[in-house]
């Protein structure tokens, strides 16, 4: 091979390299730019929702459900407060007799869906219901647990502000009656005093260490007390520390809305009452 042939087979090579270099920018800068403009996408479509409940509504009319041990789900539901839309959590648990629901989703329409869910999913009868204070996002779906002949308990003030709210009948029991048996597992209910509401309750599941907080207790990032128009916040910080020094032994606990996790989710409540900005 003579010097001009090997020049031109560098000259092409090199082209070659630097065709193929110039190739490969293209396509990871295009790769970049088409992930930032689906990240764009993606972030205007959360946003379009956050800001529009009615469009949230459309993609949160079904339940949710979260398993946090086998036999101890979350119902979540969806709900409007104030012009936005809002998760509601209940429970559901399983036992060798049958479930145990604590407190009913947020619409009807979610309550007949939990039905038709704990049927097919668990294969189980529901035993009874369990309501943890007289708001529409604990027990809007009562009068259909009455359509089934499920015994519904409270406490006698939850009854009594329900009757007085249309909220529906409830049979409270729960003020002598603390703890439910339900086959192999059992719901114990304490009154810590007055929070998010006066007749707030929280639900202990001794078998699986799970506290059900309810409205009582604000999930870890949430940045206010949310609604407080029936709250006492004087005596509120006072409710949760009862609830804290109580069950020590918590290994879950479960807010009235928000994710779950650990008996942080109290302190986190207690540190959001005792801030200025409340």
């Amino acid at each position: 091979m003579d010097f001009n042939q090997l020049r031109n087979r560098f000259n092409f090579t090199f082209l070659s390299s630097r065709l193929g270099i110039q190739v490969l920018i293209f396509c990871i800068g295009f790769s970049l730019a088409h992930c930032q403009w689906q990240k764009s996408s993606e972030s205007s479509s959360i946003s379009s929702i956050q800001q529009n409940p009615s469009l949230a509504s459309k993609h949160s009319q079904h339940l949710e459900w979260i398993k946090i041990k086998e036999t101890v789900w979350i119902h979540r539901s969806f709900g409007e407060f104030q012009g936005q839309v809002y998760s509601a959590n209940g429970l559901v648990v399983l036992s060798n007799k049958g479930a145990v629901v604590i407190d009913t989703p947020w619409t009807e329409s979610q309550t007949e869906e939990l039905f038709s869910e704990i049927k097919t999913k668990f294969q189980k009868e529901i035993l009874f219901l369990l309501v943890t204070h007289a708001h529409d996002d604990r027990m809007a779906g009562v009068p259909l647990f009455h359509k089934r002949n499920i015994p519904v308990y409270s406490t006698a003030l939850t009854a009594k502000l329900a009757k007085e709210r249309g909220l529906g009948k409830t049979n409270p029991i729960l003020d002598i009656q603390t703890r439910l048996p339900a086959g192999n597992q059992s719901v114990e209910v304490f009154y810590p005093g007055q929070g998010h509401s006066a007749d707030n309750i929280v639900v202990w599941l001794p078998e699986t260490h799970i506290l059900f907080g309810g409205c009582l207790v604000k999930a870890l990032d949430a940045k206010d007390l949310g609604n407080v128009k029936e709250a006492d916040l004087n005596e509120w910080p006072n409710s949760v520390k009862r609830v804290l020094s109580r069950y020590t032994d918590a290994e879950v606990v479960v807010p009235g809305h928000g994710d779950w996790g650990k008996l942080d989710l109290l302190r986190h409540t207690i540190r959001l009452l005792v801030s200025p900005n409340h």
